[in-house]
């Protein structure tokens, strides 16, 4: 079963030990490792620390244009600051912060969970069994989330046509407003004239 994990740390200095450590992973017939990368919220952006594919041999380690890479590039955006500033509020307010993890999309759970300063790792795996990483990751104080990767592609997508949307949308209120501007900066300018006009008569009646 191909899965995207997200692997969130409660204690940071963890989550770098656990991403070189990942890094020399055996792979095998139950378990692959096709991109990780190592993440980071800094100042409310989610920003790639590290990052690893063992197909592609890079000097940078960038996986630009994989799954993971769209990933990190919707949680870096806008629309992921978006959702650490909604989602967090709905995952504190449910009962269980486990069971709404559960229900919740990779962009949800890694933006509400994420807080500044948090580091996870997020990975594209092909898994037998889940229980090699479970118990990879279980030695640290972490959380395991997994999603079907055909999934997390489909989410991607949608993720991009709404980034896209907000995109359009932000420029046309932009134009909209700078428009109004001017047209109120006109219309108090040609007032101003009209008032001088006023002026004028009045004072050579």
């Amino acid at each position: 079963m191909e899965h995207v994990l997200a692997t969130l740390f409660e204690v940071p200095s963890e989550a770098y030990q656990a991403f070189v450590e990942l890094k020399a992973f055996p792979q095998n017939d139950d378990t692959r490792i096709a991109q990780a990368a190592l993440v980071k919220n800094e100042n409310g952006v989610i920003t790639p620390v590290d990052a690893f594919d063992p197909l592609r041999q890079v000097d940078d380690d960038t996986i630009t244009g994989t799954l993971i890479g769209s990933v990190l590039g919707i949680l870096g955006g806008p629309l992921g600051m978006l959702f650490g500033a909604n989602v967090g509020a709905w995952v504190g307010s449910t009962g269980s912060t486990d069971e709404a993890l559960a229900q919740a999309t990779l962009l949800e759970t890694v933006a509400a969970k994420l807080n500044d300063g948090d580091v996870a790792i997020i990975a594209l795996v092909q898994e037998k069994s889940e229980a090699p990483l479970d118990q990879f990751f279980g030695r640290f104080k972490s959380l395991v989330v997994r999603w079907d990767a055909s999934t997390i592609q489909q989410q991607m997508e949608d993720a991009l046509e709404v980034q896209a949307d907000l995109h359009a949308r932000a420029a046309a209120e932009l134009k909209a407003r700078h428009t109004k501007a001017r047209k109120e900066k006109l219309e108090e300018f040609a007032q101003s004239i009209r008032q001088k006009f006023e002026e004028l008569a009045q004072k050579f009646k």
